[in-house]
């Protein structure tokens, strides 16, 4: 069954776009708590597209579940092209953020500096392009997370409907997973958090 909290969501739309992921520090006794979760919402939402953001630990077991769903639409989003190949399901759509046109990224960082001001330095540093460097990395990550959030018009690629995710208890407005919830929270799109439907 898809838990109630989820249901409730989803069924307003006919086409939903539903964000799965969270924290990398994914203890192992839940990894199959979130493919099972993914494995059911895929099954019961043919119609529906899934999108992660391929990093280690919870994307990997979210993406890996809706994998297991013939036919069901699984995108993952990337910082770079060649990120995570070993983890790419064979049934994914792989976009890398560098196929986004450069207005559309700069649209992209002014959310993110609206989500985490104390950021700003980062994706200064990301518009000047100065690559190489582990805040610019840094900085590529958090803007692929608005990518994954707003996504793309020019690309045909429409916002999330959804987001669902597995937070890290120490730090849970911390990292990438705390910039994307907020990302989602000023653009109304709802969020549901494993306190909503891990049991």
């Amino acid at each position: 069954m898809i838990p109630t909290a989820i249901f409730s969501v989803l069924q307003s739309s006919a086409s939903p776009i539903v964000l799965l992921e969270g924290t990398r520090r994914v203890p192992p006794c839940r990894m199959q708590d979130l493919t099972d979760l993914a494995h059911r919402l895929a099954s019961a939402l043919p119609q529906a597209v899934f999108r992660s953001g391929n990093a280690e630990g919870s994307d990997e077991a979210f993406a890996q579940g809706v994998a297991r769903v013939p036919g069901t639409t699984l995108q993952l989003l990337l910082p770079t092209r060649g990120m995570g190949w070993a983890r790419r399901p064979a049934s994914a759509s792989c976009i890398p953020l560098d196929s986004v046109p450069p207005i559309e990224r700069e649209n992209l960082v002014q959310a993110c500096t609206e989500a985490s001001p104390e950021n700003r330095r980062l994706f200064d540093l990301y518009l000047r392009g100065q690559s190489g460097t582990p805040a610019y990395s840094k900085a590529l990550y958090l803007v692929r997370d608005a990518f994954k959030v707003l996504c793309s018009p020019a690309l045909g690629l429409a916002p999330a409907t959804l987001g669902i995710f597995l937070i890290d208890e120490s730090r849970p407005a911390g990292g990438g997973t705390g910039h994307t919830i907020r990302l989602c929270q000023q653009r109304g799109i709802p969020v549901l958090t494993h306190h909503d439907w891990l049991t």
